[in-house]
C-alpha cells in the first residue's frame, strides 16, 4: 500500500475513535439520567430517552444545516458551499427534483475531503426521502428527521 492509503486508513480509524469516545460520554449521560450503573442494555435506555446515537446526531445537525441552505435561512458562507440542483431539460425524473443538491467532489484523495460540509451535506441531504426534502417548516422538518434517523438507528418502522 501507498503512504496515501496508509494516511487514509489512519484518518478513518481516528475519526471512528473520536465518535466512539463521544458515544461513551453519551452512554454515561444516559446511565446518569436513568440512575443506573449497568453496562448492559444501553441501547434500550438510549431508545427510551429518545436519544439518537452520536453518529446519527451528527447526521441530524448536518441535515438541518442543509435544510436552512435549501430554504435560504443559512448564512451566506454556507449557501456558497453547496449548490442547489437545477432542472435539466431531458432525462430522468430525478433530474427535475429541485430538492436535491449537487454532489461536489474535490480533487483531494484523502478521506478528510469527504467529511467537508460541501460534500457530506449534499450526500446526506440527497439520501433523505423526497417527502422530507419537500418540507418547508423547520420545526416539522426536525421532528420528521429525528423520527427518520431514530428508525434508522434502532431498526423500527
Amino acid at each position: 500500500g501507498s503512504y496515501a492509503e496508509f494516511g487514509k486508513q489512519w484518518y478513518q480509524r481516528r475519526v471512528r475513535a473520536q465518535i466512539q469516545r463521544l458515544q461513551k460520554i453519551q452512554n454515561a449521560a444516559v446511565r446518569f439520567v436513568r440512575g443506573t450503573g449497568e453496562r448492559r442494555g444501553i441501547t434500550v435506555l438510549r431508545k427510551e430517552l429518545h436519544f439518537l446515537p452520536v453518529d446519527m446526531r451528527i447526521c441530524f445537525k448536518i441535515c438541518v444545516l442543509m435544510f436552512n441552505v435549501i430554504n435560504n435561512k443559512a448564512p451566506e458562507y454556507l449557501e456558497e458551499m453547496v449548490t442547489k440542483r437545477s432542472a435539466k431539460p431531458q432525462g430522468l425524473r430525478a433530474n427535475n427534483d429541485r430538492t436535491l443538491l449537487d454532489n461536489k467532489t474535490h480533487s483531494v484523495k484523502y478521506k478528510i475531503s469527504e467529511r467537508r460540509l460541501s460534500i457530506a451535506g449534499p450526500q446526506l441531504w440527497n439520501q433523505l426521502p423526497r417527502h422530507m426534502r419537500e418540507i418547508t417548516s423547520e420545526d416539522l422538518f426536525k421532528v420528521r428527521l429525528k423520527t427518520h434517523l431514530f428508525q434508522k438507528a434502532y431498526g423500527e418502522s
